[in-house]
Order: structure tokens, then C-alpha cells, then sequence
């Protein structure tokens, strides 16, 4: 799915997915949604293996069901069944791990690590740089975004206001373009 997607983002004849108001959002929320499905986990510490066993024992898919809607509507319900106090005990021991999943607190955690130790071996930095290439004003990024340029010409007929309204309207109804142009220039 990640390897279509980045052919319709990349194909340069047609600019309708790179232009499109919420095709990068809706896809954007699948992959994570997919993402999310495979790499999720639940742990639990050995020690606890048979009381959770236990209480597996005790659920239904139906007291699954209902206690979650119930949950869904109050998040402070007391639980009233059996199978609904083994489901919010079941919670207390049973911890969700979500590793390698795009914008979660395992990834932030996991980057926060990784920073972290580059401190501890490397030091803390001394410099602190940003790049931030001006895509509106660069005939790259407004060659990338589709529009047709003669390098030549560029700055003989210009009009500043128009102009620059253009190449900013451009690169806003193109971001793939504007990220391309981004990577292109720190390279």
C-alpha cells in the first residue's frame, strides 16, 4: 500500500493526488490505522501469566461488547457483572505496547532514548542549526510543483505582488512538491 501511494504521489503527468485537499490526510490515516493493527502488542509480566489467565477465562466476546460500550458512554462506570470486574482487572495488569507506530509514546519514548544516549557518548551540543529553504521564492520547488518556468526569463517580467501570490498559492496546493523541494535542498 506504502509503494502505491508513493507512485500516485510521484507521478508527475498527473498532479491530482499531490493536489488533493484530503487524499494525504485519509491516507495518512489508513497507513497509521494499519501501522497501528500490525505492530500492536500487549505485555504482561510473567509473574502475573496465571491470574490473567484466570481472568481471560472469565470473559465473553459478549461482556467484551457491552462493558465497552458502556465504557464508551461513562469512562467512570463501576463495573456490576463477574465478567466485567475481570475485564477491569484484566486492565490493571495488561499493559499495550505500541512500537514502532508513528506519533505514539513508544516513539516518542524510543526517540527520546536514542537522544538521550548521543548525549552521554558524544556530549551536548555546541551548535544548533535550522534549515529552512524558501520554496516560494526557489524556481526548483516551482518547477517540482508543476508550474512552467522559463529559466531564462525568470526575472525579466516579474511583478512582484502577482508574482509572489503565484508562487505561493503554487506551493501551497502542492505540499509533496514543497517536501521534495525540502529534501532536494538539504541534501
Amino acid at each position: 500500500m506504502r509503494t502505491h501511494t508513493a507512485y500516485l504521489l510521484q507521478s508527475k503527468p498527473n498532479l491530482r493526488f499531490q493536489t488533493h485537499l484530503s487524499f494525504l490526510f485519509v491516507i495518512g490515516n489508513i497507513l497509521q490505522r494499519r501501522q497501528t493493527s500490525f505492530n500492536a502488542k500487549l505485555a504482561v509480566k510473567r509473574s502475573w501469566f496465571p491470574h490473567v489467565e484466570m481472568l481471560l477465562g472469565k470473559l465473553s466476546d459478549n461482556t467484551i461488547n457491552e462493558f465497552s460500550e458502556k465504557l464508551k458512554k461513562n469512562p467512570f462506570v463501576h463495573p456490576e457483572t463477574e465478567g466485567e470486574k475481570a475485564a477491569m482487572q484484566l486492565m490493571r495488569y495488561i499493559n499495550y505496547v505500541g512500537e514502532d507506530i508513528p506519533g505514539s509514546m513508544s516513539e516518542v519514548q524510543n526517540m527520546r532514548e536514542e537522544l538521550f544516549s548521543l548525549v552521554n557518548t558524544n556530549g551536548l551540543p555546541h551548535v544548533f542549526l535550522t534549515l529552512n529553504p524558501s520554496d516560494t521564492n526557489n524556481p526548483i520547488a516551482q518547477v517540482l510543483a508543476g508550474r512552467d518556468i522559463d529559466l531564462d526569463q525568470v526575472f525579466h517580467y516579474m511583478n512582484l505582488h502577482t508574482e509572489n501570490l503565484e508562487r505561493s498559492t503554487c506551493i501551497a496546493q502542492n505540499p509533496i512538491a514543497a517536501a521534495q523541494f525540502f529534501h532536494i535542498s538539504v541534501r
